[in-house]
């Protein structure tokens, strides 16, 4: 289900962060380090951060499309911060270091701004949008074979939920209308079809006999002419 992978990937995303952080606290990554040997201790944590970002918005923009363009800003501004800290440490710079202390500025704004996106994260992962939720319920009901009766929904979804399955309804009874005409039609051409080449065979038949018919009667008319 979408929640519990949306959870598992919140869970990913903090690990990330958090190893990333200590290692920053502990002095394992540090701005002084050669751009080589900072890209070395950092780069599988901010491809992982990207990666995450990348599934985490998807499933922020399903579970609470209103804020869809929040969704996307943030996560656009992380992603670049830290594709910034990438491109800073593989310039070519006459001096090395500096690049390190600009990179490494770059990967404390990440850490902040990851911050601020793991709170939206949570918040949307606790507080779905209500028709969002009802359908996923709706969905795992149905995969589950659980009756639907059971489901909760709020009660401004509530309505909307039984106008979508009302339409559901109407458009399975109007397909299954659609393919009985279809069916039909399928036998009326059918019908023609056969119809036409028994015509056809009739007609080709019965030529060869009215030409032997026409011969016949200028035969006969040809021996009257010859007695007169």
């Amino acid at each position: 289900m979408i929640k519990e992978e949306f959870d598992k990937e919140i869970g990913k995303f903090e690990e990330i962060m958090q190893k990333i952080a200590g290692d920053v606290a502990s002095g394992v990554i540090f701005e002084k380090l050669p751009p080589s040997e900072l890209l070395k201790k950092s780069e599988h944590y901010v491809d992982g951060l990207k990666d995450s970002a990348v599934k985490n918005e998807e499933f922020m923009v399903i579970l609470k499309p209103e804020k869809a363009y929040t969704v996307t800003a943030v996560c656009k501004n992380f992603i670049q911060t830290l594709t910034t800290f990438k491109d800073i440490l593989l310039q070519n710079s006459p001096d090395p270091l500096s690049n390190s202390h600009l990179a490494f500025e770059q990967l404390r704004k990440a850490l902040t701004d990851g911050s601020d996106l793991l709170l939206l994260m949570r918040d949307i992962r606790d507080n779905p949008s209500p028709l969002m939720d009802a359908v996923i319920t709706l969905k795992k009901a149905s995969e589950t074979k659980g009756p639907v009766i059971s489901i909760q929904a709020s009660e401004e979804a509530q309505p909307l939920i039984k106008c979508v399955l009302g339409h559901i309804d109407d458009f399975r009874s109007a397909l299954i209308g659609l393919e009985k005409k279809v069916s039909e039609m399928k036998q009326i051409m059918r019908e023609l079809q056969e119809e036409s080449l028994k015509t056809l065979s009739d007609k080709t038949s019965v030529e060869p006999i009215k030409k032997e018919e026409e011969g016949q009667k200028r035969q006969l008319s040809l021996s009257n002419f010859k007695k007169e």
